[in-house]
């Protein structure tokens, strides 16, 4: 779905935006998956490469027992080591994808800069998949650097010095004004 093709349809650009972000928190989480299992996958298929060569290994040296249990351990010690490295890679990816939907959520406009100004060591994910630490982070960006996230709700009033019906105070008949009418009303 592409903005181009809501316009031809007759849409202003405030509904094309409801439906973009609309779309976007359908398509979000389905990328995240994506990204995901694709990174999943190349993992497993690299581990079943290695794996594959390591028995290979173990065929050549078969023939010397104590070089076979070397080798054997040398290779357990590999596949946890890996094992391990590739559970923190796929946790560190998954925590990646749940601070960048909730930036988007927050309404960031730019997420790669938002992410650069957050301490990522801080934060972490719950047993539930709820972030931790983010939420303080965020809420004192806004109100630092508020000009990086979409605002919401109405603007303040400008006052431009002297009352112009700005606040709920009786108006005061100001002097020149109402000599300038009164000259109107004789003028006529």
């Amino acid at each position: 779905m592409k903005r181009e093709d809501l316009k031809t349809m007759g849409l202003t650009d405030d509904q094309i935006e409801s439906v973009m972000m609309a779309y976007g928190k359908e398509l979000n989480p389905l990328k995240e998956q994506i990204n995901s299992l694709t990174s999943e996958r190349d993992s497993l298929k690299q581990q079943v490469v290695d794996r594959d060569g390591q028995l290979d290994d173990l065929r050549k040296n078969a023939g010397e027992n104590d070089d076979l249990k070397a080798t054997i351990k040398r290779l357990q010690d590999d596949n946890k080591a890996a094992e391990a490295k590739y559970k923190n890679d796929l946790a560190a990816k998954e925590k990646g994808f749940k601070i960048e939907s909730a930036l988007r959520d927050a309404k960031a406009k730019n997420v790669k800069a938002v992410i650069s100004l957050l301490d990522t060591e801080k934060v972490s994910v719950g047993k539930d998949g709820t972030l931790e630490g983010l939420t303080d982070q965020l809420d004192a960006l806004k109100q630092s650097d508020g000009y990086l996230f979409e605002q919401t709700g109405q603007q303040g009033r400008i006052n431009i010095g002297g009352k112009f019906g700005n606040d709920d105070t009786p108006r005061v008949k100001d002097d020149v004004a109402s000599r300038i009418a009164e000259r109107f009303a004789k003028a006529e």
